[in-house]
C-alpha cells in the first residue's frame, strides 16, 4: 500500500510538471498575420503558402490575400512566402508571447519556376530544394487556352524525355507511356500513376479482347477539367520515392480543390468535328495484263506492270468512313470558407469516330473536400468516378479491319466493291464493346503536434469494373472467309481490379543555425493490387441472340494476380542559406514481383541542388 501511494505522488508530480511544461509553452507563442499582394498591381494573392522556417507551421491566404500564423514559439522567426510565378519573400517577425505581430509580403513576378511546389511521398518541397528535375504540367491553366480532349493529350509533347504513344487512330484508343525508354524485362514497363496520394491503375493495354492493335488505356478515366496539375517523376530518384514498380517512373496527379470565398461556377462547352484525311493508292492488288497478280510493291520493284485497263480504290470509291463529331460539357462548383472548402464537377463527354461503330460516351464526376478540424489538423477527402461505354471497330494490323481489306482488294468492283476480304458493312457487324465503372477515393490528414513535427497519412482505394464484350453476329461474316465468325461467337469478359494505398510519414523541420536548415522524414508506404477476371467464349450463336447463352460450343478460364509491396524509407535533407542544398535518401522494399521468398532491396539517392 505504501509503494502504490509513492506511485500515485509521483505519478501526479510528473502530470504537473508536463501540464506546468504545456502551460509554458503554450504562453511562450504568439500568432504571425499579414497579407500577400502582388507588387505591381497591389492585388491579392490567393493561395500562397506561408510558412516559419525551420518549422514545419504553413497556412495558405485566403481570397483576399491574408494569413494566420498560430503558436508560433516567441523569438525572432523567419516568415516566408512561396508562389508559383513569383519570386519567393522572407523577412522576420518578433514574436511576443501571448501577442500578434503583423508581416506582409509584396511578390514579384519571375520569369523562371523554381519555387514551384513539388509533392513527394516524404512532404511537398519547393522546386528549387530537389536535386533531380520534376517537370510539372499546370493543368489549371493549360486547359483555359488549349482544346485538352483527354489526359493523353495533357502529357504528350509537354514533358522531357516523357513519350506519349498512341495506340491507334480510332476514338477512345488510349496511349502507352515510355519515360526514358524500357526499363525492366520482369516488370511493367509503364509509369506509375498517383493520384491525390494514392496509387491508381494505369495499364496501357487495358482490354482482353483484340481489334488488330488499338487498345483503351485508364489514364483516360480521369478528365483534364478536374486536374489541377501533373508532375512527372523520372529516373531512379523515382523507385526512391514510390518504390520497386516506379522503376520506370511516375506521373502525380493532384486533382482541385476548392479555395476560401462564395461559389464560384464554372460551365464548360466544347464540340468539333472528325475527319479522315489520308490519301490511300488505288490497285494496290492489281494484275498483269495476262491477269497475274502485280501488286504495287512489285511494281516499285520493276518486277512486274499493272494492266491499265481499270482503276478502282475500294477505300476512297466505297468510303468507310464518315465526319465523326465531339461534344464535351462539364459544370464544377467550388468554394467555401476558412474552416471547410470544397470542390464538385460533372462532366460528359461524347464521341463519334469516323467510322459508324466507332463511339465513346464517359461521364466523369468528381467531390473534393478541405477540412481544417483544428489550428494543427487538416482533412481531405477526394472521390472520383467515371462510366463509360466505348465501341471500336476492327482496325490495324486485322484481316477482319477495314483497311486492311481495303489495301488488298482487288480491281474488279462487283467482288466485295473491290474490297479483298471484307465489305465495310461486313466488317462492322462485328460489335466489340468495353463497359468500365471507376472509382477512385483517398483520406489524407495532416497532424502538426509541434511547430516543428509534422504527421501525414493517406488512405485510399482505386477500384475497377471491366467488362470486355465481343460479338461476331451468326451470317454476317462469309463462311468462306471465315466458319467461326459465319456461326457466330462471342467473347464476355468481366474484370475486377483493387488497388489499395496506405501511407503513413512525419517530418521534422529545425533551424540548426540562423542559415542552415535541417529536413528529417521517415515513413512506411503499403500497396497491394488484386485482379480477378474471368474470360469467356463460346462458339455457335442463335441467331437473334446477344448472349453466351445462345452458344453450343463454351469455353472459359478465371485468372487471379495479386501484387504487394511494402516500404520503408528515410530522407535528410540539408539547407545551407536557402541556396545550396544536400538530400540523402535510403529505402528498403519488399516487392512480390520478385517472389515470396525474396528479400528486401535497398534503394539508396544522394542529390544536391545549388541555386
Amino acid at each position: 500500500m505504501k509503494f502504490n501511494h509513492i506511485r500515485r505522488q509521483v505519478r501526479g508530480a510528473v502530470l504537473g510538471f508536463a501540464f506546468l511544461l504545456g502551460g509554458a509553452s503554450l504562453a511562450a507563442q504568439g500568432v504571425v498575420v499579414g497579407r500577400v499582394t502582388d507588387a505591381a498591381t497591389k492585388q491579392p494573392l490567393q493561395q500562397a503558402q506561408v510558412n516559419i522556417v525551420g518549422t514545419t507551421q504553413r497556412v495558405l491566404t485566403n481570397q483576399d490575400g491574408q494569413y494566420r500564423l498560430l503558436n508560433v514559439p516567441a523569438g525572432t522567426a523567419l516568415v516566408r512566402v512561396v508562389y508559383i510565378g513569383y519570386k519567393s519573400e522572407s523577412q522576420s517577425a518578433f514574436v511576443t508571447a501571448g501577442a500578434s505581430v503583423t508581416a506582409d509580403f509584396a511578390m514579384t513576378a519571375a520569369p523562371v519556376g523554381l519555387e514551384a511546389i513539388v509533392v513527394t511521398p516524404s512532404g511537398n518541397a519547393s522546386a528549387r530544394q530537389e536535386g533531380n528535375n520534376v517537370p510539372t504540367v499546370q493543368l489549371s491553366t493549360l486547359t483555359r487556352t488549349e482544346a485538352i480532349t483527354n489526359m493523353s493529350d495533357a502529357i504528350n509533347a509537354r514533358v522531357p524525355g516523357v513519350v506519349v504513344q498512341q495506340s491507334g487512330g480510332t476514338t477512345g484508343s488510349g496511349t502507352r507511356i515510355r519515360i526514358r525508354g524500357s526499363n525492366s524485362v520482369s516488370l511493367s514497363n509503364d509509369p506509375v500513376l498517383v493520384v491525390d496520394g494514392v496509387r491508381v491503375d494505369n495499364t496501357s493495354s487495358s482490354s482482353t479482347v483484340g481489334v488488330g492493335g488499338q487498345v483503351p488505356s485508364r489514364l483516360n478515366d480521369y478528365n483534364a477539367d478536374d486536374i489541377e496539375s501533373i508532375q512527372v517523376s523520372e529516373g531512379p530518384s523515382a523507385g526512391v520515392l514510390y518504390g520497386t514498380d516506379a522503376a520506370n517512373g511516375a506521373i502525380i496527379m493532384q486533382t482541385k480543390k476548392g479555395h476560401p470565398g462564395p461559389t464560384v461556377w464554372n460551365v464548360n462547352f466544347e464540340g468539333g468535328v472528325q475527319n479522315d484525311v489520308g490519301s490511300y493508292p488505288a490497285n494496290y492488288r492489281g494484275v498483269t495484263a495476262a491477269n497475274a497478280s502485280c501488286r504495287l510493291t512489285q511494281v516499285a520493284a520493276g518486277t512486274c506492270t499493272q494492266a491499265n485497263v481499270l482503276t478502282l480504290n475500294p477505300i476512297e470509291q466505297f468510303s468507310p468512313f464518315r465526319t465523326g463529331n465531339l461534344t464535351n460539357m462539364g459544370i464544377s462548383a467550388s468554394g467555401g470558407n476558412e474552416q471547410t472548402t470544397y470542390y464538385v464537377a460533372g462532366h460528359y463527354n461524347y464521341a463519334n469516330g469516323v467510322y459508324s461503330v466507332n463511339t465513346d460516351k464517359q461521364v466523369f464526376l468528381r467531390g473534393n473536400i478541405h477540412h481544417q478540424a483544428a489550428s494543427n489538423l487538416i482533412f481531405d477527402v477526394s472521390t472520383g468516378y467515371v462510366t463509360s461505354q466505348l465501341r471500336l471497330p476492327q482496325n490495324d494490323n486485322n484481316v477482319f479491319g477495314v483497311l486492311s481489306s481495303g489495301f488488298l482488294g482487288g480491281t474488279d468492283s462487283t467482288v466485295n466493291q473491290g474490297y479483298g476480304f471484307l465489305t465495310p458493312a461486313q466488317s462492322f457487324s462485328i460489335h466489340t464493346f468495353q463497359l468500365v465503372d471507376h472509382f477512385t477515393g483517398s483520406f489524407a490528414a495532416k497532424y502538426t503536434p509541434r511547430s516543428w513535427l509534422e504527421i501525414n497519412a493517406t488512405l485510399g482505394n482505386d477500384f475497377i469494373s471491366r467488362r470486355d464484350e465481343n460479338t461476331d453476329v451468326p451470317g454476317a461474316i462469309p463462311q468462306a472467309f471465315n466458319n467461326n465468325a459465319f456461326i457466330g461467337s462471342r467473347n464476355a469478359n468481366p474484370f475486377q481490379i483493387y488497388t489499395y494505398t496506405a501511407n503513413v510519414f512525419g517530418t521534422a523541420e529545425f533551424l540548426l543555425t540562423p542559415t542552415v536548415t535541417s529536413r528529417t522524414s521517415a515513413g512506411l508506404q503499403y500497396f497491394r493490387s488484386d485482379l480477378h477476371g474471368v474470360t469467356t467464349f463460346n462458339l455457335g450463336l442463335t441467331a437473334g441472340t446477344g448472349s453466351l447463352t445462345g452458344g453450343v460450343v463454351p469455353q472459359d478460364s478465371e485468372a487471379t494476380t495479386e501484387t504487394a509491396t511494402f516500404g520503408k524509407f528515410v530522407e535528410e535533407r540539408v539547407g545551407i542559406r536557402d541556396r545550396v542544398f544536400f538530400t540523402g535518401s535510403l529505402r528498403s522494399d519488399q516487392n512480390t514481383s520478385f517472389g515470396k521468398r525474396f528479400g528486401n532491396i535497398l534503394y539508396p539517392k544522394l542529390t544536391a541542388s545549388w541555386v
